[in-house]
């Protein structure tokens, strides 16, 4: 590790115990972090080699995404990139604390005092709670007035007796 911290194998790196506790970050939430990206990264890579073998093993037949487990399968996998952004991003801001700028500024002198700040955050908060309820109406909405697929004929099978 000290080669790649410092170009050199017998240096010295120092570990979390090796600073006072009030310049610590808060390791639990960075590491449970890093687990949840690395997970959502690990799920979505399954999910893509499994698309993968289906189409090499099905192109003939142009079937290969027609199973009922992989199709749910990527529905549960759609949202995890977002999830890993976001968990990716803890790690990052909340692993770099309680620095802003690391040895020169701490987060708390970064701070810009702002009093009623909680009237916007709340404003913004119930607006776009009310632009969800909206957009889940109307895609239940655009959904039940689709129009219906019907359903295939079945031809009876007449036995010659």
């Amino acid at each position: 590790m000290s080669l790649l911290a410092y170009g050199d194998p017998q240096s010295v790196v120092k570990g979390l115990n090796d600073f006072p506790s009030d310049v610590h970050p808060p390791v639990a939430i960075v590491h449970v972090s890093f687990q949840i990206m690395v997970a959502c990264g690990l799920a979505m890579m399954l999910v893509a080699l499994w698309a993968a073998w289906r189409f090499l093993r099905g192109r003939r037949d142009r079937k290969w995404a027609d199973s009922k487990w992989f199709l749910r399968a990527i529905v549960l996998a759609a949202p995890l990139g977002f999830v890993a952004i976001e968990t990716g991003w803890t790690v990052t801001e909340v692993g770099r604390q309680p620095w802003i700028i690391y040895g020169v500024m701490r987060t708390s002198e970064a701070v810009t005092p702002m009093p009623g700040l909680v009237v916007p955050f709340v404003t913004f908060t119930v607006l776009y709670i009310f632009l969800a309820i909206i957009t889940v109406f109307l895609l239940l909405r655009q959904v039940a007035a689709s129009p219906k697929v019907p359903e295939p004929k079945v031809r009876e099978a007449y036995v010659a007796a």
